[in-house]
């Protein structure tokens, strides 16, 4: 009984790893986790099915009979019952021993993984963000990437109309899609939408990017933004108490390389209560400052609202 026991407990180890997968993957969590959709979601899943196909075949096969433990080549020299006994009592012990062992291994395997399974919010912590929070007093370096850069938007748009244009046309097309034509008011309008107050949609992420082309930060300086994101205390150029930091985090690949991007937001007067790590809707004006060699935007609000959290964006927006 002790043997199937056992397996049993291996048994449900298996099938609720199993299980735990395939609920990744049936409720969308996996995708959380990954820039993309790919054949890792799926080789989840058939992970999943495998292993509750063999907890399932363990199960079934646990019923066998198990040959005899015992000792029976008894030295008849000595008093059979005593032996027996003796042999049986010890086995006994050795069956009680396993038996709790494989007990407190599979709870001490099985607890931490269910609780983190049913209780992971799926997105990252306060202290991550604090602890990864450093470059936040610099603006941007190197390129800025083709999902966040508003004028490569425009000049794709721009290089589609190119066909069936005149010569002429066709010529200046090609300079503007080449980047060679001025980034103006009316390519901000064409890519970004605008809320029934006339404010510009504009994500966290593209706002910081603007910080490293002069000639966008022309176009958006002073304009009416309405952004959305994560709120932190801001803790550089803050002597008057009037900042936060609005965040938002970017993934090139998988949550491995997820970093907050943030940009300060200023208030006219002191801060408004708010939660820290919680979701608002922010209005404002945009602006610039110099800190060092860098361009930092920042924006200048004129109010802040509580808002849910987008779907999909626990470990932040892809590139």
């Amino acid at each position: 009984m002790s043997q199937r026991l056992i397996i049993i407990l291996q048994s449900i180890v298996l099938f609720v790893f199993g299980s735990i997968f395939i609920w990744f993957y049936i409720f969308g969590r996996i995708e959380k986790y990954l820039t993309s959709a790919g054949s890792f979601q799926t080789q989840a899943l058939l992970a999943g099915l495998f292993l509750c196909v063999i907890s399932a075949f363990l199960l079934l096969t646990s019923s066998k009979k198990v040959s005899c433990s015992h000792d029976h080549d008894h030295d008849h020299d000595h008093d059979h019952d005593h032996d027996h006994n003796h042999n049986h009592n010890h086995n006994h012990d050795h069956s009680e021993i396993t038996v709790g062992g494989i007990v407190l291994t599979s709870m001490i395997v099985l607890v931490p993984v269910i609780i983190s399974a049913l209780y992971t919010p799926d997105a990252y912590s306060k202290n991550w963000v604090q602890n990864n929070s450093s470059g936040w007093g610099k603006g941007v370096i190197g390129e800025t990437p083709e999902s966040f850069n508003l004028k490569k938007q425009v000049n794709d748009k721009q290089s589609i109309k190119i066909e069936g244009e005149s010569d002429e046309a066709k010529s200046k097309s090609v300079a503007d899609a080449a980047g060679w034509g001025p980034y103006t008011i009316d390519d901000l309008k064409q890519q970004v939408d605008q809320n029934k107050d006339g404010e510009f949609l504009m994500d966290v992420i593209s706002i910081f990017y603007t910080g490293g082309d002069e000639e966008v930060q022309g176009v958006v300086k002073g304009l009416p933004v309405e952004t959305m994101g994560q709120v932190m205390p801001e803790t550089m150029h803050n002597s008057a108490g009037k900042r936060i930091r609005i965040f938002r985090l970017m993934m090139n690949c998988c949550i491995a390389d997820a970093r907050p991007v943030s940009i300060p937001v200023e208030f006219s007067e002191l801060v408004p209560d708010y939660k820290e790590m919680g979701w608002y809707k922010i209005h404002g004006v945009m602006d610039y400052e110099k800190w060092d060699e860098f361009t930092i935007p920042v924006l200048k609000a004129k109010k802040m609202i509580p808002t849910e959290e987008p779907p999909e964006s626990a470990f932040g927006q892809r590139q």
